[in-house]
């Protein structure tokens, strides 16, 4: 990721390290910490060092690390299984909500929080709360918008549309020079069907996606925005907003052209600056902006789609306090601005600000008026489903290999056939 210098006095971080001593541990302990990162990855060495400053003001509390990458949950899981201990682990907020947290085994944080719940950036914790329990603690924050080049949004004549029809009078002027607005890669179902769900919330508001699939007769989906918003999806093709050829690339190709000055932009998740920096170099003219709004629409242009990076304290846990304690310092505003100096990412604490690259990112994220997980959330709620049904079927039709009225009779059909099996 893109690092930030963030340069502080050696008063200043003898101070902190001093307040630091107030968040201690209580007793002894070794912490035994699971990780979704790898460990060359900077976002591993920014933990380690956030975790080195903490046992330096609480000489006590040690951290030993397993640097499992993204399968973290699905090795813990296995782990937990057969006895080992974990105090504590990270992933996908989405993942350990479809996960450990679904069955129960994380451990209720919030009053170890105390006055650190206040400061977060909005909804980051509501997000995955369950009766208002919290068992998971985002601590790296993801947006999703349209990641664009400034440069060529410029020569095209265009500006950052606020609405649908903006948007698609944007496609025309690029197309006419020669370019195109947007790309997606045609083998990444998860990143297409985020024009579904953006569009949906638009439309209904940003528990869209979940609120029609919860009508258990399936008639959720026969609701005409639905189809609405599958044909308004297709449409981004048919008005040249992404190229034809694109429902052939295979990740990361869609991207890279980007990086090459052949389309605008992307809808996806932050990520992207850092995944094309060896590609666009680290002076490309990165902005970002909300999907626009849908003419009549009920959801806010402010509503966003996030990709949180939780941490979750394990419930069995012989150290949960001490491990809890750990987690309200990588809240404090220390440790989160070594997430950002160090591992170049987005981050939850209001007031800390993101690397200059993320800025509109974090723009979004301080005016946000709603969250909903990636895709609208419904992989939180119900992975399988979203996974099994929704998303392939989206693709298909995204993909002109069915029709919008297909792929809303299929959701129809198959939700109500869902429901039913739960009888």
């Amino acid at each position: 990721m893109v690092n930030t210098i963030l340069w502080r006095s050696a008063a200043a971080a003898a101070l902190s390290l001093g307040m630091m001593a107030g968040i201690g541990a209580a007793n002894a302990a070794e912490l035994v910490f699971w990780s979704m990162w790898n460990e060359p990855e900077p976002q591993a060495a920014a933990l380690r060092k956030v975790m080195d400053n903490y046992t330096k003001a609480n000489p006590d509390t040690t951290f030993k690390v397993v640097w499992n990458g993204r399968q973290n949950q699905t090795k813990l899981r296995a782990a937990l299984q057969a006895g080992t201990q974990v105090d504590f682990a990270d992933q996908d907020g989405d993942q350990l909500a479809g996960g450990l947290q679904k069955e129960g085994l994380g451990y209720e944080i919030a009053a170890d929080l105390g006055d650190t719940k206040a400061a977060l950036l909005p909804g980051v914790l509501d997000l995955y709360a369950t009766g208002g329990k919290i068992v998971q603690v985002p601590y790296i924050y993801n947006t999703v918008n349209i990641w664009y080049n400034k440069e060529m949004m410029t020569e095209a004549g265009g500006s950052v549309p606020q609405t649908l029809d903006e948007l698609f009078t944007l496609c025309g002027k690029l197309k006419e020079s020669g370019k195109h607005a947007l790309v997606t890669e045609g083998n990444v179902g998860f990143y297409q069907v985020l024009y579904f769900s953006h569009l949906l919330s638009r439309a209904k508001g940003s528990d869209a996606m979940i609120k029609a699939f919860e009508v258990k007769d399936g008639s959720g989906w026969s609701d005409p925005a639905v189809l609405e918003a599958a044909k308004t999806a297709r449409k981004f093709w048919d008005a040249g907003c992404i190229a034809e050829d694109a429902r052939g690339f295979q990740y990361p190709a869609g991207q890279q052209t980007i990086a090459l000055g052949d389309t605008m932009g992307e809808l996806v998740g932050s990520w992207l600056p850092t995944e094309l920096t060896e590609t666009a170099g680290a002076d490309f003219p990165w902005g970002a902006f909300n999907f626009p709004a849908v003419a009549g629409g009920a959801g806010k242009v402010t509503d966003i789609e996030v990709g949180l990076v939780s941490v979750m304290v394990l419930k069995n846990s012989p150290n949960a306090k001490e491990a809890a304690g750990f987690v309200n310092y990588l809240l404090s505003e220390e440790a989160q601005s070594i997430l950002v100096a160090d591992g170049g990412v987005g981050v939850v604490r209001d007031g800390v600000e993101w690397p200059p690259v993320l800025a509109d990112a974090y723009a979004s994220a301080k005016n946000a008026t709603a969250l909903s997980g990636f895709g609208g959330g419904l992989g939180v709620s119900y992975p399988e489903f979203n996974a099994t049904v929704l998303t392939p079927e989206f693709s298909k039709m995204f993909l002109a290999q069915s029709t919008p009225e297909d792929f809303v009779k299929v959701l129809v059909e198959r939700t109500k056939a869902h429901w039913a099996s739960q009888q």
